[in-house]
């Protein structure tokens, strides 16, 4: 409560996702995952869908998670301390990326980033970063406690596919799968 109080817009939620989100984040994750492709985790936290993605077999090499607080991400580093845990803005994607010798065979990416509270210039420019390390078609994850996507997605010439709804998250969370045209 204490985080969400000093920036709410950075950390987006006051409750954090449910083990039942991060099941069906994982479940649509792995739906078009090769089995040496790697999965980009925004927005870290406290591991919740990392760990999911574990509990679904990706080993945890194969994990990238990007987080801007040194706390969670020092946290994440000796929670699952074979993931790629590396601090830095969403916003430099591509340049933390490519610093780490990370930005290949990346097949999907997960966003637990509180996308509706950024201008559409920061969205504009993680999507761009986004788009440039993913592989062609890999998805862009994102969940929104909206009913209605939380990316513009003709802004950005994407198809847009609302994945599920999970009830069991409070609130309840639509799951929505963007990927480049």
């Amino acid at each position: 409560m204490r985080r969400w109080m000093a920036n709410p817009k950075q950390l987006g939620a006051l409750f954090p996702s449910s083990r039942a989100l991060a099941r069906a984040m994982a479940k649509c994750a792995l739906e078009n995952l090769d089995p040496q492709e790697k999965i980009l985790e925004l927005g870290a936290g406290t591991g919740r869908f990392t760990q999911a993605l574990i509990d679904a077999g990706i080993p945890e090499h194969r994990l990238i998670c990007i987080e801007i607080d040194p706390n969670l991400g020092m946290y994440l580093k000796k929670k699952i301390p074979k993931a790629r845990v590396v601090l830095g803005n969403a916003c430099a994607l591509e340049e933390i990326l490519n610093a780490e010798q990370l930005s290949t065979n990346i097949g999907v990416v997960i966003s637990g980033l509180p996308m509706l509270n950024f201008p559409a210039l920061v969205q504009k420019e993680i999507l761009r970063g986004c788009f440039k390390v993913l592989k062609s078609k890999g998805q862009f994850l994102q969940f929104t406690y909206s009913p209605f996507p939380s990316i513009r997605s003709q802004c950005f010439s994407l198809t847009k596919t609302r994945k599920c709804w999970v009830f069991n998250n409070f609130p309840p969370a639509a799951i929505w799968s963007y990927v480049l045209e």
